[in-house]
């Protein structure tokens, strides 16, 4: 009887701690996400110095560093030195978590990656710029034509990069960059009539739903991606605010309530289930970190 006992005490930690260590598993499998095709997009290969053809473009782009990554031969991430690989590649892998969203290997939007992959080359692709400190980066405001769309420093204020700071910024660009100029019914600044965006956008104001900075508000350019980022922090699975809270209480007044984000927007919240649908915009937010070294 009392070996009986002792067997199953004995069991019940096994289980217990079996528990505990397939909890840890899965915890760290989510971190350490690994897209399943990620050769559909780029193979991680870095580059250096920076391609000749990119450099020739605008030679402005040879002070901006040595680290060079292809996307989709349609954007290139640029380093500033080999101090930015990780954070180049963690913005490589978030990427491809927007556009892949379903993640099975290919862009849910085809045709817009088609699109954009037939009008660039290696002369002209959109550029994600990641530097050490945001000074370097920022350094090439007022250039013209800009050597970067987007940038990112990997130490602010004694901090590392955040993941949902690359989220945010990467949201902004697509919506920048390709959305705005692909689908103008749904996110085209200035247009009359407005956009359907825009129109949300300047609602969101006008009820103090969206409280913002006056120079940003007072811009289409801002206010617009700026406003639909926070819509869509509640519209759109997944997202954490790890680092840093944003968007802010104060900011977005109706952070954490999508029913009375749907009745207040409801053309925006129509558009957008409608693109979802179609692939043209993400359902979720990726949370996608690479914890090792990418095989070679």
């Amino acid at each position: 009887m009392l070996l009986t006992r002792i067997f199953l005490a004995s069991l019940i930690i096994f289980t217990a701690l079996w528990r505990v260590d397939a909890q840890e598993s899965e915890r760290t499998t989510v971190k350490s996400y690994t897209h399943p095709r990620t050769e559909h997009f780029t193979d991680f290969a870095f580059i250096s110095p920076l391609p000749t053809p990119f450099v020739e473009a605008y030679p402005k782009r040879k002070e901006m560093g040595d680290q060079y990554l292809d996307f989709l031969g349609v954007i290139a991430i640029v380093g500033e030195t080999k101090q930015q690989q990780t954070d180049m590649r963690r913005l490589a892998h978030v990427l491809m978590g927007l556009i892949d969203n379903d993640q099975d290997g290919l862009p849910d939007d085809k045709r817009l990656w088609d699109k954009w992959k037939a009008k660039t080359n290696p002369r002209n692709r959109l550029v994600l710029y990641v530097t050490g400190q945001k000074e370097k980066y920022k350094s090439f405001d007022g250039e013209s034509p800009s050597v970067y769309h987007q940038g990112w420093c990997s130490f602010r204020d004694g901090e590392r990069l955040h993941l949902t700071n690359i989220q945010e910024e990467l949201f902004h660009f697509l919506q920048r960059h390709l959305w705005e100029r692909e689908y103008p019914h749904a996110f085209g600044l200035d247009r009359n009539p407005r956009s359907i965006a825009h129109q949300a956008a300047l609602k969101a104001v006008r009820n103090r739903h969206y409280v913002y900075d006056q120079d940003c508000i007072s811009d289409s350019g801002c206010l617009v991606p700026e406003f639909f980022f926070c819509a869509m922090t509640d519209m759109m699975k997944g997202w954490q605010g790890d680092g840093f809270d944003a968007p802010g209480q104060a900011e977005w007044r109706l952070k954490g309530k999508p029913t009375a984000i749907r009745q207040n927007f409801p053309d925006m919240t129509e558009m957008v289930l409608t693109m979802q649908d179609q692939g043209r915009l993400p359902r979720n937010w990726p949370s996608f970190f690479l914890n090792e070294e990418p095989r070679r």
